[in-house]
């Protein structure tokens, strides 16, 4: 199955840009010409004139300016407003086809905005990124906690502790409640053999271990359903083996939140 969308954008519910509406403006441009760019769009010169003109007249700002006469017969140019709509057209379309991805990936849940917008959305490098939803936040002049839920089935989950300062809380626009992306680095998670007291301290199963003669990368899991990935150098990692139990140790300042704007 492969399903397609339409863009159409809409000014007082009445048409104002759409496939066709847009690819004649980049064939305009391209020509630097209304009845080139009409030729090139496939559309007769007075379809091309009464779609620009329409563009032009009923919002508040033109998308293009016409010169009318003159040597090579007038010239046509997007208006800095002009440009902008091209561009938002373009993203939007490729949002839209991006989501239409997503609904068609049965492993996407489609429960979560921030979650589905996650995957077809910038990537970041860190290995390790868990949503989960703020439930409790300590607010301080400089740095808050934020404890976050990750939630794994029904009946267990995970809290975390991420120490951000208080200016990127109010800038993310982050209360009890929100839904959270949470990015952790590989090397920034530590392993203990023995059971910890210290914030942030997980329970896991080593579950595969990648070695060089630097460094190692261990895969955890944790409530057998959530996975973590730990790089560390090979002096310390030299004891860890698949089926063993550890805890992973996360720095709640080494923990990065992403969220959607409000």
């Amino acid at each position: 199955m492969e399903l397609t969308a339409q863009l159409t954008l809409s000014l007082e519910e009445q048409l104002y840009a759409n496939p066709r509406r847009m690819h004649l403006l980049a064939c305009i441009v391209e020509t630097g010409s209304l009845s080139r760019g009409a030729k090139r769009a496939g559309m007769s010169y007075k379809a091309a004139w009464d779609a620009v003109n329409d563009m032009n007249s009923r919002a508040d700002q033109a998308v293009l300016t016409l010169a009318v006469g003159g040597k090579g017969g007038g010239g046509a140019q997007l208006t800095p407003f002009g440009e902008r709509l091209v561009k938002l057209y373009q993203m939007l379309t490729d949002i839209q086809n991006r989501a239409l991805n997503a609904l068609q990936d049965e492993s996407v849940s489609l429960d979560s905005l921030l979650e589905a917008v996650s995957l077809f959305s910038a990537q970041s490098s860190a290995r390790n990124q868990l949503l989960g939803r703020i439930s409790h936040i300590l607010t301080d002049e400089v740095n808050d906690l934020v404890t976050i839920d990750i939630g794994l089935t029904e009946e267990r989950g995970v809290s975390l502790l991420a120490e951000i300062t208080h200016r990127s809380l109010v800038r993310l626009g982050l209360h009890s409640g929100s839904e959270v992306l949470v990015l952790i680095k590989a090397p920034a998670i530590g392993l203990q053999a023995q059971e910890s007291t210290e914030v942030n301290s997980l329970a896991a199963r080593v579950s595969s271990v990648v070695g060089s003669d630097h460094e190692q990368e261990v895969m955890l899991t944790i409530a057998d359903t959530l996975e973590l990935c730990a790089v560390v150098d090979t002096q310390s990692a030299a004891v860890w083996q698949v089926g063993q139990s550890v805890n992973a140790i996360i720095d709640p300042k080494q923990i990065v939140l992403a969220a959607l704007s409000e």
